[in-house]
């Protein structure tokens, strides 16, 4: 039997939590921080030593910028389709609600994907910039 509503929910929120997820706050993002945990993503045979952000140049740190405001998106967007999950749930299921669900949930998977791009974009800076630097540095 699957889950509660609340317990899928969670499941996910468990999941992007590995990846840096946080609700929103009005606080300016920690790039250092958000960084560090998904530089691991980046770590290859080759690129066994992936850089903090702030060993990272201009070019680099705004690549990371990037997929991290991609990442930071697809979080807002899973949270507004938490909303509007629970209010299926709450309300029952009806065609409006439906269709809503329907969009924000398209959006949110866009994101993700556009979330994936972004990660083959960096990876392409660090290979022009990152893996040109000595490994012995």
């Amino acid at each position: 039997m699957p889950g509660s509503p609340q317990q899928l929910i969670d499941g996910e929120i468990a999941e992007l939590r590995r990846f840096g997820y946080t609700p929103f706050g009005d606080a300016a993002p920690d790039w250092a921080g958000m960084w560090e945990l998904l530089r691991g993503d980046f770590a290859t045979v080759q690129r066994a030593r992936v850089p903090s952000y702030a060993e990272m140049g201009p070019w680099p740190q705004e690549g990371a910028r990037i997929y991290m405001r991609r990442r930071l998106l697809a979080d807002r967007l899973f949270e507004e389709c938490q909303a509007l999950y629970r209010r299926l749930h709450g309300e029952g299921i009806n065609t409006e609600l439906v269709e809503a669900y329907s969009l924000a949930r398209d959006a949110y998977e866009e994101a993700v994907l556009d979330f994936g791009k972004a990660r083959e974009m960096l990876e392409d800076v660090f290979t022009r910039t990152v893996d040109l630097v000595p490994a012995n540095r």
